[in-house]
């Protein structure tokens, strides 16, 4: 009687095992999603306290330089890079307050790269493989008086 408890006790963590790990996948993406938006909410705050005393330039500079730090990602610290990349980094100063629009968006070839995926996953072109996932976070944070 033995072997057939742990053949029953296998059996079960074969079918157990692969809901545990969607679980867990699932939890781990969307705290990474969580924590990306918190640091680009936080350096969009950056940049609009530091325009609204300062140029927008400076907003943009001070925004740039936490993301490089904190995301360890030199492609925001300038705009060629950042449109390279898919990054948005935009400050906007007016006389009565600042607007800010930090974020990524889907380039062309991220666009391409997925529509790809999408394809290959489907095993053709038809039933949804035409529309490529998007991937896209934007913050726009205003502070004055717009």
């Amino acid at each position: 009687m033995a072997a057939r408890d742990e053949g029953a006790a296998l059996i079960e963590f074969c079918l157990a095992l692969p809901l545990l790990l969607v679980f867990f996948l699932g939890l781990w993406a969307f705290t990474h999603y969580i924590i990306e938006s918190q640091v680009l909410h936080f350096s969009a705050y950056i940049a609009a306290r530091t325009a609204l005393v300062d140029t927008a330039a400076k907003g943009e500079q001070a925004a740039a330089q936490f993301l490089a730090l904190s995301r360890r990602e030199v492609s925001w610290l300038t705009s060629l890079s950042r449109q390279a990349r898919g990054r948005v980094l935009d400050v906007t100063k007016g006389s009565r307050g600042v607007e800010v629009q930090v974020g990524r968006k889907e380039t062309e070839l991220l666009s391409l790269l997925s529509f790809l995926r999408a394809a290959s996953s489907d095993g053709g072109l038809l039933g949804g493989g035409l529309k490529p996932k998007s991937d896209q976070l934007l913050i726009r944070y205003r502070l004055g008086r717009l």
